[in-house]
């Protein structure tokens, strides 16, 4: 389980550090200094759906100033915090950084999973070290202490769990296994980290994209099996098996209750295994109609893909699902990966069926504008995945899951969304 941990120095600490330039070690021009913890909000810790969340700010100043004026807009990639507890080398993920180029000052906070239980019950410390690296050059932090603290954690000001009235749809296209470019961002690489991802956000239910059956999807059903339950086809074939990709569908067997269910194609033979229109590759839709067990509520919920060439296939694929839509009482709940921004003309097809989109639905606040391709790089390309649902839902909250986990760098070239909505 993943825990989000304050972090609090035993002193600050002030120190020049060697500085790699080339890979040689030269003096450090730029030393990296430890300044202080700031808690960002007291009192004890609050327990939300089983997990404890914790937060605080760990500042640094960093010199040459031009140093941080290159962080700001690069921090992801830059920076790396790890620590050492009870003889056990831990990979620290930056959550949130704030970086000032006029002053130098860097404030993060960050977060650890499989941290030893004698940290988490605050009986022992962890040894940290910061490192930036800016082109060529790095430096680090002095050696530093951790204790856990006792303050809460807002998670960074979003609610991130469901009441019990409400539903957590989370869309991840988690990128087809294939030869990166960088081996860092291979599937062997990443499925780790995609674990830990869903467990630690407990979502209701999840649409995928891009998984291929025998190895991407079936990894998510075992590794998962304990609290959900999951179904969907090989989009080439229509079948439980070989390995083309599945729009697969997973469910909290614990919130709950699939009532039916299915796939179908994006063309005009939506029962066959079929192109549609214009599209590059065969395109579906698996669906299903769900019974929330905490309200009794039943919710019509599709996950698909659309064509990222075909132009007519975007348009009339989404005229397809909304037709769907139209023949069930049950109120839909659309997501997936549509590769076209929110702005395009194929969405029209679900705004004249009275449905919304989540981003722009979730309220000030509780909500952003984050790209959601990311193309493995840091600032992102587009936001192409999108949550929609009927006009008569509150949405509580949107969120792009940008932060890192694991030791992947990226869990894929898409960061997932997922949106919070009020059944009753």
């Amino acid at each position: 389980m993943k825990q989000i941990f304050t972090l609090f120095a035993t002193a600050a600490i002030a120190l020049f550090c060697g500085c790699q330039k080339g890979g040689d070690q030269v003096e450090a021009d730029g030393p990296l200094r430890l300044v202080e913890f700031v808690p960002q909000a007291a009192g004890g810790a609050a327990t939300i759906d089983g997990m404890t969340d914790l937060k605080a700010s760990l500042n640094f100043e960093l010199t040459p100033k031009q140093r941080a004026a290159d962080l700001a807009t690069g921090w992801k990639q830059a920076l790396t915090l790890t620590a050492q507890c009870e003889g056990q080398n831990i990979v620290l993920a930056i959550t949130k950084c704030r970086v000032s180029a006029s002053t130098g000052m860097i404030a993060l906070t960050a977060s650890g999973s499989n941290m030893p239980e004698a940290f988490l019950a605050g009986s022992v410390t962890a040894t940290a070290v910061l490192t930036v690296k800016v082109g060529e050059n790095s430096v680090s932090s002095a050696p530093f202490s951790l204790v856990r603290g006792k303050t809460i954690d807002d998670y960074n000001g979003y609610q991130k769990f469901p009441q019990q009235n409400e539903l957590k749809v989370m869309s991840f296209n988690v990128r087809v296994e294939s030869s990166e470019s960088d081996p860092a961002n291979n599937w062997s690489n990443r499925k780790a980290s995609c674990i830990e991802l869903i467990k630690d956000h407990k979502p209701c239910i999840i649409g995928f994209q891009e998984a291929k059956y025998t190895s991407q999807w079936s990894f998510f059903k075992e590794q998962l099996k304990d609290e959900y339950d999951g179904y969907g086809v090989n989009r080439d074939n229509g079948k439980e098996s070989g390995s083309g990709e599945v729009m697969g569908i997973l469910y909290n067997r614990s919130k709950i209750e699939k009532l039916d269910g299915g796939t179908f194609w994006l063309s005009d033979t939506p029962n066959q295994v079929s192109y549609g229109w214009d599209a590059e590759c065969r395109r579906t839709a698996t669906w299903g109609i769900f019974k929330h067990k905490p309200t009794g509520v039943s919710f019509l919920y599709i996950n698909t893909h659309l064509d990222h060439k075909g132009t007519q296939a975007r348009i009339k694929g989404l005229e397809q699902i909304a037709r769907f839509c139209g023949s069930y009482s049950a109120l839909p709940i659309i997501s997936g990966d549509m590769n076209i921004e929110s702005t395009n003309e194929a969405f029209t097809a679900l705004t004249s069926a009275m449905m919304k989109n989540t981003r722009d639905a979730a309220p000030k606040g509780q909500t952003d504008n984050n790209p959601t391709y990311n193309a493995y790089t840091i600032n992102g390309q587009s936001v192409i995945d999108h949550i929609y649902c009927y006009k008569t839902y509150e949405v509580v909250e949107y969120h792009t899951v940008n932060e890192r986990y694991g030791t992947a760098p990226y869990v894929s070239d898409h960061y997932p969304i997922y949106a919070i909505i009020k059944l009753l």
